[in-house]
């Protein structure tokens, strides 16, 4: 089922954590709530959960109003980052563990058992002990242990933070695969950008217990509506030039920026660092360092004391220490305004 957050006010004492936040999460996609620290991306899903109490607003389920209710009214399923699985208890015993809770008939839990640890393909581990499994399929049990009362929304908090690189990769395929195998509602909260992009339907990314922006993966990259958005978006960040503009050209160097916002005489001009090109006019920079990252070149460039980061194929060799000019490929900068950080236009 599809769930709707309307104007949802968060308060620990006199700090706001979730300011009004409205959202619409459609019934059997996967949404992450990315952002930095203290974005609120988790007090939104704890909120959901029923753990945290709104301080305003409402949490619908479909069209039935949850707001306020605990945990075990909302028929969801709770993933944490620990894990949080009973050491003394098998993998079979942790599965089940909800379903006796809920008084379920012995055989069709263990029916249920078995099934859901194969969705999530641990069934040949269900008589071991947590401690003998390794920490990705620990989290395959605590997912499995989540859906094993069938609900109709997950929610996993950080739930890949305690995995290495690895085992994070794989794991969020999984969680991605099983998702689309039960057509379950999922909120995933992450502080990854990586991972929000590779596995999400939409991205739902905070900042300061607002929405910033609500997109597909590939539209929140292309199409950023701030600066904010734009600079927490793709890695590495994207560079910021600031800029003083007359008549909507600005020179820096032997720079020529021209089709900017005439009624601005200053604007912030944003560049990927893909979408920097070597020049015989614009910027005059030195190379800082170089790093190589397989296919690519990585190199840090100084302009006048400030950093700009540059991609380069990785058959272009250069020095530390060396000059180079470049510029910024036509048609691919952002412009965004000096004073609120909105987009304007592309240039």
């Amino acid at each position: 089922m599809g769930i709707r957050l309307e104007k949802l006010v968060v308060k620990f004492g006199d700090f706001k954590a979730l300011n009004e936040v409205t959202l619409q999460i459609p019934k059997g996609k996967l949404v992450s709530l990315l952002g930095p620290s203290g974005s609120g991306k988790s007090t939104t899903l704890f909120t959901i959960s029923g753990i945290h109490k709104p301080h305003s607003g409402k949490i619908y389920f479909g069209d039935r109003d949850v707001t306020g209710l605990e945990p075990e009214e909302l028929g969801i399923g709770l993933v944490f980052q620990n894990y949080a699985l009973y050491p003394h208890m098998t993998v079979r015993e942790n599965i089940l563990f909800p379903l006796k809770n809920l008084k379920w008939d012995k055989a069709e839990a263990e029916k249920r058992a078995l099934e859901v640890a194969k969705i999530v393909k641990i069934e040949s581990q269900l008589d071991k002990k947590p401690a003998q499994l390794s920490g990705g399929q620990q989290q395959r049990v605590a997912i499995a242990r989540a859906l094993a009362k069938k609900p109709d929304i997950l929610l996993l908090d950080e739930p890949l933070s305690n995995l290495d690189t690895k085992l994070r990769v794989e794991t969020r395929q999984e969680i991605r695969r099983i998702q689309k195998e039960t057509g379950v509602t999922a909120i995933f909260v992450t502080h990854d950008q990586e991972e929000a992009m590779s596995i999400s339907d939409e991205i739902v990314l905070m900042k300061d217990g607002a929405i910033q922006q609500v997109s597909s993966p590939s539209d929140i990259y292309m199409n950023p509506v701030n600066k904010f958005v734009a600079s927490f978006i793709g890695s590495p960040e994207m560079n910021f030039i600031n800029l003083e503009c007359k008549e909507g050209t600005s020179i820096i160097d032997s720079l020529i920026i021209e089709n900017l916002p005439k009624n601005k005489s200053k604007v912030i001009l944003g560049v990927r660092a893909e979408d920097f090109e070597v020049a015989d006019k614009g910027l005059k920079t030195k190379v800082v360092t170089v790093e190589i990252l397989g296919r690519e070149r990585l190199l840090t460039l100084d302009h006048n004391g400030i950093k700009y980061k540059m991609l380069v194929d990785k058959e272009f060799f250069i020095d530390e220490g060396a000059e180079l000019i470049i510029k910024p490929k036509t048609g691919k900068s952002y412009v965004f305004d000096a004073e609120s950080e909105e987009f304007i236009t592309k240039c």
